[in-house]
């Protein structure tokens, strides 16, 4: 177990992605599953997270390098822990986070500066870019004489 609150970012793009402000998850609950997530109504989504700037460029950080790291494309949502002495650690990258009015990847973004409207916008133009840099990809089986 990591003892630790729990941070995520939203990343959003294709070859040069931003990243959201941080947010902090406070279940209701030890584990923050389907019955803290949609049921009881009383865990916590803190946007931003309430920590200091320092911390919140460091879970920045590496949020952008989680996505870079997979080559995501489009969006995704970086799930941290931050424990007490300030550590930052990787718990996981969703490349296909909840997108509802009670989900964190909008609601970082609209705390970032980004409606859900031009969010949507956004998300389908990266789409197509992406589909368009790939319909450019040529690939070959070359084979060799025995």
């Amino acid at each position: 177990a990591v003892a630790g609150r729990e941070l995520e970012c939203s990343v959003l793009g294709n070859e040069h992605p931003r990243v959201s402000v941080p947010g902090e998850i406070i279940p209701s609950q030890e584990f923050y599953d389907y019955q803290a997530k949609y049921i009881d109504a009383k865990s916590q989504l803190i946007i931003p997270a309430q920590v200091d700037a320092e911390v919140a460029l460091r879970a920045q950080q590496l949020a952008l390098r989680a996505f870079l790291a997979v080559d995501a494309r489009g969006l995704a949502r970086v799930d941290m822990f931050l424990q007490p002495d300030g550590t930052v650690l990787l718990n996981e990258i969703n490349t296909m986070p909840g997108f509802t009015a009670i989900s964190m990847y909008p609601k970082l973004w609209e705390a970032s500066g980004i409606d859900a409207p031009s969010l949507v916008k956004e998300l389908v133009e990266l789409g197509l870019a992406e589909h368009r840099r790939r319909s450019q990809l040529r690939h070959s089986l070359e084979q060799e004489d025995s």
